[in-house]
């Protein structure tokens, strides 16, 4: 286990300079005025089609195919062998800047610059994603047994301490936040196996057996006699102490998950009330417009159609902004239904404008791409607590009691979580409790 360990370490510090180069690399990229997520994006995608192959990656930086497709296994959450544009914002925003990550995904297209600075973006991006490939090839190449490496769930004052104890004085920063994938402040047995490739265990177990059984005899003695009653007994004893120790292991990580989903869901929550906060901005801008306008421009006799809304809202943001399916059915949900009602309602926003004006398409255009990547990021991160908190009924729902504001800061105080009285309010839209069926529907 020491060697296991000493390994980790060793692989932590020869990785730690070219993990800050890749961190300072997405830093000096995403802070050029002409830098947006979906026209880099755009420069990999060059036919289109909303997701990004290894062919695109080997393309832009003549890496072989193969191991473009490490990198993508790495930050998809599907095994198609293909990055989604919510993927790609993971791969490219910077996890060291909040702020400048927040100000990304609000930022729109607006001006794509001169040539010569996209090919400055396009240069850094090649340099980006071929540092991540190099990155991932190593961790390959060097395999580590995360089982039993630390006790998990485990925070960053712990891979410190271990590293304090092999005699190394490091700042730990910028590779704990590529352990913290999710970004939640601990890092589980889940995180380090989607980064590590297990070491096989090479063991002659029937050899194993062997030794243990010459090492009883000399021993043990007479107790290995099995005609002798108390041997059988201590045997027996000895089981039943295994199973209740067992039991309380298997009740202590029971209770573990139970907390990792807590803490999963405070997290969304957070994050939510932030992208919440965001349409709020986007629906005042949308309530300037007449809403029986802007509903008579997206139906057809008098109803949201699904093929026609996606035919309108395309021809709205332009081609060079494809949608897909699940796009237009995040809309559909958002407008609430298919009648004016439901559409003048999802449009409700804290700031209503008497004055209505006349619509402008090149306006329009910005918001409703605006409004698209805001919920392509809602799918994101739910796709994200799902999978990492592993979610499927009522019972996490049940540790809250009511979903209330005031119980929801409670757990989050018990969960050691940072949540502000704003962000539960951002998250509840103002209402004190929530109904369980509209807290399961937001999951969805």
């Amino acid at each position: 286990m020491k060697n296991n360990r000493q390994n980790f370490i060793d692989l932590i510090i020869h990785l730690l300079d070219l993990e800050e180069q890749i961190e300072n690399t997405k830093i000096h990229m995403t802070s050029n005025e002409y830098f947006t997520l979906y026209r880099a994006f755009q420069i990999i995608d060059e036919q289109n089609t909303n997701q990004i192959t290894p062919e695109a990656i080997s393309k832009l930086t003549s890496k072989p195919t193969q191991q473009c497709i490490l990198l993508i296994e790495y930050y998809s959450e599907f095994k198609d062998n293909k990055l989604s544009f919510a993927n790609f914002m993971n791969l490219c925003l910077p996890r060291s800047k909040p702020q400048l990550r927040a100000q990304l995904t609000q930022k729109l297209q607006k001006t794509i610059g001169s040539p010569e600075e996209q090919e400055l973006i396009k240069e850094h991006l090649s340099i980006l994603i071929a540092n991540e490939i190099y990155f991932l090839q190593q961790i390959k190449q060097y395999p580590i047994e995360i089982e039993g490496l630390l006790e998990y769930p485990f925070k960053q004052k712990d891979l410190n301490q271990l590293i304090s104890d092999f005699g190394y004085k490091i700042n730990t920063e910028a590779i704990w936040k590529r352990l913290d994938f999710d970004q939640n402040g601990i890092v589980t047995y889940e995180d380090m196996k989607k980064l590590f490739r297990e070491q096989e265990q090479q063991i002659d177990v029937n050899e194993q057996d062997k030794d243990q059984l010459r090492n009883k005899d000399i021993k043990l003695g007479w107790i290995n006699n099995k005609s002798c009653p108390y041997h059988s007994y201590t045997k027996q004893f000895r089981m039943s102490i295994q199973n209740f120790q067992e039991f309380e292991k298997q009740k202590s990580i029971l209770r573990q998950n139970e907390w990792k989903q807590i803490r999963s869901f405070l997290y969304l929550i957070k994050e939510h009330s932030q992208i919440y906060q965001q349409i709020d901005q986007l629906l005042e801008k949308l309530n300037k417009y007449d809403t029986l306008k802007l509903f008579e421009l997206l139906s057809i006799n008098d109803r949201l159609e699904f093929q026609h809304l996606q035919n309108k809202i395309q021809e709205i943001v332009g081609q060079e902004f494809l949608l897909d399916y699940s796009d237009v059915e995040q809309l559909m949900n958002f407008f609430g239904g298919q009648s004016y009602e439901e559409f003048k309602c999802s449009l409700e926003c804290s700031k209503i404008f008497e004055r209505k004006q006349p619509i402008n398409m090149n306006v329009l255009k910005m918001l409703f791409i605006k409004l698209i990547l805001l919920l392509q990021l809602s799918r994101y991160l739910k796709q994200q607590y799902k999978k990492k908190a592993l979610i499927q009924n009522k019972d996490l729902l049940n540790e809250f009691g009511e979903f209330s504001q005031s119980n929801v800061l409670l757990m989050a105080r018990k969960a050691k979580v940072e949540l502000s009285l704003d962000e539960v309010n951002g998250f509840f839209k103002g209402e004190e409790v929530l109904e369980v069926r509209n807290v399961m529907s937001f999951l969805k």
